[in-house]
């Protein structure tokens, strides 16, 4: 492996805009999601890459902890601390989640991550908080305000992103989730939520998802969804070394056959991180079929505050090498691939950068 750190994997640099702070986000062929600190700003895909972000096609203004997603016509389906909206291109509201589906009268984090939009747009996730009221049923002890609260297992919601409804339940096994994440099969067929919960790290489950609501087809533990491989059942997660109940120290990346639960590949990443010590985050992006941008960011205060980008092959999972980008150094930790071998990273908080295999 000592060969493949040393190996540098050519990249050139395909243009820079300047845009607005925010992740960004290829949602087609034509247009990028925006999210700002404010708002969320859908763009023109040739405009953003020609001249940076300038008049989006639609926009919405968020209150804090506030993220979302898109609806095919450019409205947006929004999640706040305590509640799930959808609004229209004009920032009219559509609809809002009926008061049956939150608990009554309960303050705090009732919304576990933010709500995300199927890729045409059609269906939204989202896990929500199930309060327990009755003292005889079993349930989690939670302070998170006054006075101490009780809380089941959090369940998966599958919405209709135009009309609000409820298309599925799923009771996931663990209560009082910190957060939730989600990642979309390309063509929505699919799901992957990974919970982080207070005991037990990642706890990733896979499911179907459609008009006919939630199947569970399997799980895993200690592990990060990162994204389903196209074409395919695959699913790609990320396992990080954090010494949780004794269980062995590990930086892995894996794949599952979503059909089957079978994990096909692992490979453990952590000779890569040799001499970084405790790096602040690692994270896959797939870039396409066949390759994934394994990000290494070190932690703040290190000497080499830079991001390091390793080439891995997206079957094998093995590193091919680390990406060169010399000719521009300082690409941050985030990529966004743009689904036709390019990708994009940000330099200096302002300056987008788009890069390219040599």
């Amino acid at each position: 492996m000592t060969d493949t750190r040393a190996r540098r994997v050519a990249v050139k640099h395909v243009g820079t805009v300047r845009a607005a702070r925010g992740p960004i986000h290829a949602m087609d062929g034509e247009r990028f999601l925006l999210h700002r600190r404010r708002s969320l700003e859908v763009h023109r895909r040739d405009t953003f890459l020609a001249v940076g972000a300038a008049r989006p096609l639609s926009k919405v203004e968020l209150p804090p902890v506030t993220g979302g997603g898109v609806t095919p016509d450019g409205g947006f389906v929004l999640s706040g601390e305590l509640r799930v909206w959808c609004t229209a291109p004009d920032g009219t509201t559509r609809w809002e989640l009926s008061d049956g589906i939150w608990p009554d009268g309960v303050r705090g984090d009732r919304v576990r991550g933010h709500v995300t939009v199927s890729p045409d747009g059609s269906l939204a996730a989202v896990v929500k908080s199930t309060l327990v009221t009755d003292p005889s049923l079993p349930a989690a002890r939670v302070f998170d305000g006054s006075p101490e609260r009780r809380y089941g297992p959090d369940t998966l919601l599958l919405l209709d992103t135009g009309t609000g409804e409820v298309l599925g339940r799923q009771p996931l096994d663990v209560p009082a989730l910190l957060t939730a994440g989600h990642v979309w099969q390309p063509d929505g067929a699919r799901l992957a939520v990974s919970c982080w919960d207070f005991w037990d790290s990642w706890i990733t489950y896979w499911l179907t998802a459609g008009g006919d609501g939630l199947r569970m087809l399997g799980r895993t533990t200690m592990e990060e969804a990162a994204a389903f491989v196209p074409g395919s059942a695959r699913l790609l997660t990320m396992r990080r070394a954090e010494g949780f109940g004794g269980s062995r120290e590990a930086n892995e990346l894996a794949s599952y056959d979503t059909d089957t639960s079978e994990r096909l590949a692992v490979h453990d990443f952590g000779d890569l991180l040799a001499g970084w010590g405790d790096p602040s985050r690692t994270d896959a992006y797939l870039l396409d079929a066949e390759r994934l941008i394994l990000s290494v960011n070190p932690r703040d205060g290190a000497m080499d505050g830079r991001s390091r980008h390793w080439l891995c092959d997206a079957d094998t999972l093995r590193p091919l090498g680390l990406l060169d980008y010399s000719v521009h150094p300082g690409a941050g930790r985030a990529v966004t691939p743009l689904e036709d071998g390019t990708w994009l990273t940000r330099r200096g908080g302002r300056r987008v950068d788009r890069w390219a295999l040599a």
